[in-house]
């Protein structure tokens, strides 16, 4: 049997956010890496289950604004694979839905360096999970398409909604700056007040909420839409059944609920207090203070989200 002489490199879905919804097998393998690439959305504290002192690679791309190309990523994908055994490619949701994972699996068979993909959970099943519905509801729904508001070069569009026409549910990928556009685009092919329901930051402790009709979304989310953060998009007959509180009604007794925390204490300790505390509706990341060995790229991350203020909460593990 041949042994390829490149590393074996996993094209790994995160998940929307919250590090409770990594899989077993994406948990597994980002803590045995030898070398991460991440993008711009994935939870820092999820790059913290990596082994302290392997190096971690921001490869992120921002929306709307000069970001990292992907002929540059690929670049360093296959340096990466060259270099170490186990390459983890660190992508938010899941890596085969809007995650541009095809053109990294073309050039790493085009040098003949073994890949695998492992799915995560997307947003919008994530969304649908938060507002207490299914995407597809018997007698109302029978079919979701996800689709995108972003498309190659900023060009206008019409995105597809044959789907929504028939009777299903859409959800919306990277639409929020194009939400106007959308709405009357829908408005002009159906003339229907659809529900809609605008999630940002889905499933993190800063998670918000946007219910209402194609009639007022726009102007409920001009006066509360939190600024910058991603947000996906759900629209059909399905999301007259959505329920905003959702989420509140189940976490808010918590103490870590809505909380930015510090967890301290041995490091296996304190990434179970960690989940624990995101399972409770918080957000946190923990102290590398007690381990000496983090690579550079792991600190300057650190660092760069562990912002400690009057309102944060320090927790012993």
């Amino acid at each position: 049997m041949s042994v390829s002489p490149t590393g074996h490199v996993y094209l790994i879905g995160a998940g929307p956010g919250n590090p409770n919804l990594l899989t077993r097998k994406a948990e597994r393998l980002i803590r045995t890496a030898d070398i991460i690439l991440y993008d711009r959305l994935v939870n820092p504290f999820i790059l913290q289950l990596a082994p302290p002192e392997i190096e971690i690679i921001d490869v992120g791309k921002k929306p709307y604004s000069r970001h990292v190309q992907q002929s540059e990523i690929n670049e360093v994908l296959l340096d990466a694979a060259y270099k170490h055994r186990k390459v983890v490619r660190l992508k938010g949701g899941d890596p085969a839905i809007f995650g541009r994972v095809h053109e990294e699996v073309d050039i790493l068979k085009e040098h003949h360096i073994p890949c695998e993909i492992v799915p995560g959970i997307t947003t919008a099943s994530a969304a649908a999970a938060t507002l207490g519905v299914g995407l597809t509801c018997r007698n109302v729904s029978t079919s979701v398409t996800l689709t995108t508001g972003s498309f190659k070069g900023s060009e206008e569009q019409e995105i597809d909604i044959a789907s929504l026409i028939d009777g299903g549910t859409l959800a919306i990928y990277m639409g929020i700056k194009r939400l106007h556009t959308i709405i009357t685009q829908i408005y002009k092919q159906v003339g229907k007040d659809y529900p809609i329901c605008v999630v940002f930051d889905v499933s993190y402790a800063t998670q918000k909420v946007i219910t209402g009709h194609l009639s007022d979304i726009e102007r409920k989310v001009q006066a509360d839409a939190p600024e910058d953060a991603p947000g996906i998009v759900l629209v059909g007959d399905a999301l007259e059944y959505a329920d905003e509180n959702t989420h509140i009604q189940l976490e808010e007794t918590t103490k870590y609920f809505g909380k930015e925390c510090i967890v301290t204490g041995p490091r296996e300790a304190a990434i179970e207090k960690a989940f624990e505390i995101y399972d409770a509706g918080g957000w946190c990341m923990i102290d590398p203070n007690n381990d000496n060995h983090y690579h550079q790229s792991q600190l300057d991350l650190i660092y760069r989200y562990m912002q400690v203020n009057d309102n944060t909460m320090i927790v012993r593990a």
